[in-house]
């Protein structure tokens, strides 16, 4: 009889040669703009499709944030994404393509020159390092093949960034479109199989803490709250930026954003709730709660189906981070050290090459991806939001780069204080545990007022 590894090998590698197929079936133009935004040409269901598939990289740790804090996480990572969409898409989706934005250093580097530029790309490589996506496909390689670490940190990789290579954008919309399908079609089955075992909402409400449907639950409400400002991150988010700038027209990226906010919010209730019920059916600490729960719901083709719906979740999200870093590195960073070949398609792939080696090395230092969104976000929102929003409403400041610079320095010292209790009998304690963000932006709102023209 065949074991439930070898049919999850098997469906996982019939997974990754349709993937592969989708993503090289035919090769970008060698022309900037098809090979980066897909010639500008996207449409409605392509930019749901590929807005959708790249938003749940950290998949496991949502599974596993639910399983420890319950319904909040819905608030953390669903409510507030929602409200920043929206917002996004009535004050910012114009701007982009008003402006022809391609990417956010060039942003920059149009309207203020060089060192604000140089700020905003080192922040852009922050964003989209997939290093953590990268951690947490390896893992899914180690649980399927008990494979070496660094083995499974190559084949994340490879595995992900291979048409990207040839194809470029477009190739990753291609392949997000069958990624779209795939991860609904597996949250799904485990959700339906979980109801028909278990029971509805009453077997969860009796089966689960107390904390698992209250909120804030074991969380603070200062925490929950700085996860609100942390969403405002999507206004800074290049993944955004270019399929914004790579739609066909402004309503198709208005429609699309909108309507991708509706499938979050299904694919939300799918996966908290999945979360939830492997709070109640399992024993207490589940280290991988998703893939725990279908090992005891799923038959083991049902677990293989899963298995494949988890690959592309992540997949989907580490091709488009990398490609991303890469055009940040072979087409923004030339223009800002006065390179101005117009053909960036060989600088590109080797910063598909530079970014994929660098995630690999990073990756080996992460535990949790959830503790560097939160980290990277708190040093990030503070540097770019306000500049990013006035040189879209091109509102004069004066010295832009103090304007950038100065609320990160803020946000990074309030963090290597708390971290080593340096505040201690300087200032109130509870001021002292305010999130670095807090003090980075109200620094970078104060000094917006003081050195506006």
């Amino acid at each position: 009889m065949i074991s439930n590894l070898q049919i999850d090998q098997a469906l996982l590698i019939l997974y990754f040669i349709i993937t592969l197929c989708f993503g090289l079936y035919k090769k970008s133009n060698y022309q900037a703009y098809d090979y980066l935004f897909a010639g500008r040409k996207l449409t409605t269901p392509a930019l749901i499709a590929t807005l959708v598939s790249t938003w749940y990289g950290g998949i496991l740790e949502i599974g596993r944030f639910t399983y420890e804090y319950g319904i909040i996480t819905w608030i953390i990572f669903g409510l507030f994404y929602y409200i920043a969409a929206v917002l996004y898409v009535k004050y910012i989706v114009s701007k982009i393509i008003e402006h022809k934005i391609s990417t956010i250093p060039s942003l920059f580097h149009n309207f203020h020159g060089k060192i604000p530029a140089i700020i905003a790309t080192l922040c852009v490589l922050l964003l989209t390092t997939p290093a953590p996506y990268i951690k947490i496909l390896s893992s899914l390689f180690q649980y399927t093949w008990a494979i070496p670490i660094l083995w499974a940190l190559i084949l994340s990789s490879f595995l992900s960034i291979l048409y990207a290579f040839t194809g470029g954008f477009s190739s990753i919309v291609r392949t997000d479109k069958l990624q779209f399908v795939l991860m609904f079609s597996g949250f799904s089955l485990i959700l339906c199989s979980s109801f028909y075992q278990y029971g509805g909402i009453n077997f969860l409400i009796h089966n689960t803490p107390e904390y698992a449907f209250r909120i804030p639950g074991k969380l603070n409400w200062t925490y929950v709250l700085v996860w609100s400002f942390i969403a405002l991150i999507t206004f800074i988010d290049p993944s955004f930026y270019q399929r914004t700038f790579a739609g066909n027209s402004l309503e198709s990226v208005k429609k699309g954003i909108l309507l991708s906010i509706f499938f979050w919010i299904i694919f939300d209730f799918m996966t908290i709730f999945t979360g939830i019920y492997a709070l109640a059916i399992l024993p207490i600490n589940s280290v991988n709660p998703y893939l725990d729960l279908s090992k005891v719901v799923l038959s083991p083709i049902g677990q293989g189906l899963f298995m494949v719906s988890l690959f592309a979740i992540v997949m989907s999200t580490i091709d488009s981070f990398t490609f991303i870093s890469a055009i940040t590195i072979g087409k923004d960073m030339p223009l800002l050290f006065g390179h101005k070949n117009k053909n960036f398609i060989y600088y590109i792939r080797f910063g598909l090459l530079f970014t994929s080696i660098s995630s690999i090395v990073l990756a080996y230092n992460f535990e949790h991806a959830i503790e560097i969104w939160y980290l990277v976000g708190s040093f990030v929102v503070p540097t770019l939001l306000i500049p990013i929003i006035i040189t879209l409403y091109n509102i004069k400041v004066k010295y832009i780069s103090f304007l950038m610079i100065f609320p990160l320095m803020t946000s990074f010292f309030w963090y290597i204080l708390n971290q080593f209790n340096l505040f201690e009998d300087l200032i109130n304690q509870d001021i002292a545990n305010l999130d670095p963000m807090y003090p980075g932006l109200i620094i970078s709102i104060i000094l917006f007022y003081i050195l506006k023209k």
